[in-house]
């Protein structure tokens, strides 16, 4: 634990209002609440309880003290906000950290202070914001790439980001568009102001006109008084992802509002005017779009002022290695493990396959590895999914490496059953040879004869 964070642990202590400690089954072993205005229980009502009985309206996924228990990393000085049972928000600054030991983690320590009464106007603005959707996280500089015509590509951007003319993006599915239209909003002039991203194809058809333009009360069955995507987007941008599942009639309307800068809410007559820059996005070829009559082609002409197509993963397999040694990064902090690379049969079978989901896939593939993997220094040919190995002829040459568990034995007995099934096959498969198999295993040649004296192997 870093001094700077012991410094706000130690703060935090002072400031608290809740005091929680938990075991490793998530059971309260101590409770403190000097200040728990939303929880009025005393301490002897919750120790031994379960955390979640006495905080029902939290999970796994949304409590600070459940997730540290979960990853074993402190989180410091966290906002959460909360929805109680009785619908009140609540907004808290939360400090949470493990209680370990050489076997693993013991419980965790929770702290907690309410700040509803003193939330200022910038967060209760920001939280606005989260609420709308209204944020935009990525840069240019978070683009992972050392290909030619991605570099172009961001370059172009770079210079379009300046102006206020719309932009067309061509790519496939899981080829990172957002993080270019993300990049675009934060690179321009408008970047403080609202950032809404919307997927075309997950609206209904009948819902999209409401959603974009507003509606006014008793315009239809139910409706209220209420603001569209575009007025909410108000000098900011608006994402238009999959803008190739638009409705023809609808784009229509949307050109209206490019033309004219104003959108009419259903069911009124007043328009209101909107300062917006609009980026789309489309997952189909911008040809193939204007032959199946999928976008108009007015349209199609004033939003591709600017248009740019980002290439798929198979044709930048330049940025295999790099996008691997990202990932890896960020899958080690994530699952605390201290994986190197990737072995060089892996970079093989990586540049071999066309990669069809992108860098979504390559992300994902990554990911399926950190979980498979037996924590060697290295992801290796058996760590990643077994489709990727079929599709590129692959398999075949890993079926040796095959290993049955032993439900008798421990995780540790039966991982080390398994690296001796490894060395067996390496050893069988190069006729004994420590150089060869060394290579086979991704080890040094030291390292194989520690193993095979640690494991009692007798070569001939």
């Amino acid at each position: 634990m870093s001094f700077k964070n012991l410094h706000h642990i130690k703060r935090a202590f002072k400031e608290t209002d809740v005091i929680c400690i938990i075991d490793k089954n998530a059971r309260i072993l101590y409770y403190n609440n000097y200040n728990d205005i939303h929880n009025k229980l005393g301490t002897e009502e919750v120790v031994g309880k379960p955390f979640l009985e006495v905080y029902p309206w939290l999970d796994w996924e949304t409590s600070t003290a459940l997730k540290v228990l979960k990853t074993g990393e402190a989180v410091v000085n966290q906002p959460q906000v909360m929805q109680l049972d009785d619908g009140t928000e609540v907004n808290s600054i939360n400090t949470a950290f493990p209680l370990k030991n050489e076997e693993g983690i013991l419980g965790v320590v929770f702290l907690s202070y309410d700040i509803n009464s003193i939330v200022s106007t910038a967060e209760a603005e920001s939280k606005s914001k989260h609420e709308h959707n209204l944020g935009s996280k990525y840069q240019f500089s978070d683009i992972i790439t050392r290909n030619a015509e991605v570099m172009r590509i961001i370059a172009q951007l770079k210079r379009a980001a300046k102006y206020d003319s719309n932009i067309l993006i061509y790519g496939e599915t899981g080829s990172g568009k957002e993080l270019f239209v993300h990049s675009i909003h934060n690179a321009s002039k408008r970047a403080s102001k609202p950032f809404i991203s919307q997927n075309c194809a997950a609206i209904p058809k009948n819902l999209m006109e409401s959603l974009f333009f507003g509606t006014t009360k008793g315009s239809f069955t139910g409706s209220e008084k209420k603001k569209g995507l575009f007025e909410l987007a108000n000098g900011g941008t608006i994402f238009l992802d999959e803008i190739n599942s638009m409705p023809l009639s609808l784009q229509a309307k949307l050109l209206r509002v490019i033309e004219n800068g104003r959108v009419r809410r259903i069911g009124g007559r007043k328009e209101y005017k909107t300062n917006v820059r609009i980026i789309a996005s489309t997952n189909e070829k911008m040809d193939d779009l204007l032959n199946t009559n999928k976008i108009r082609e007015d349209l199609f002409y004033r939003m591709s002022v600017v248009n740019v197509e980002i290439p798929p993963l198979r044709d930048r397999k330049d940025d295999i290695k790099v996008l691997a040694a990202h990932f890896i990064n960020d899958f080690n902090s994530k699952f605390s493990k201290n994986i190197e690379g990737i072995d060089t049969k892996v970079e093989k079978i990586f540049l071999k396959y066309s990669w069809p989901g992108n860098v979504r896939e390559f992300k994902n593939c990554i990911e399926a590895a950190f979980i498979n993997s037996a924590d060697e220094s290295k992801i290796r040919p058996e760590d990643i999914p077994k489709y990727i190995l079929k599709k590129t002829g692959s398999a075949k040459d890993y079926k040796n490496l095959e290993f049955k568990a032993v439900n008798k034995l421990s995780l540790k007995e039966n991982i080390k059953e398994l690296e001796k099934h490894l060395i067996t096959a390496a050893l069988k498969e190069t006729g004994n040879n420590i150089s060869q198999a060394a290579e086979k295993l991704s080890i040094s040649r030291q390292s194989l004869y520690n193993k095979l004296e640690k494991y009692g192997f007798k070569l001939p």
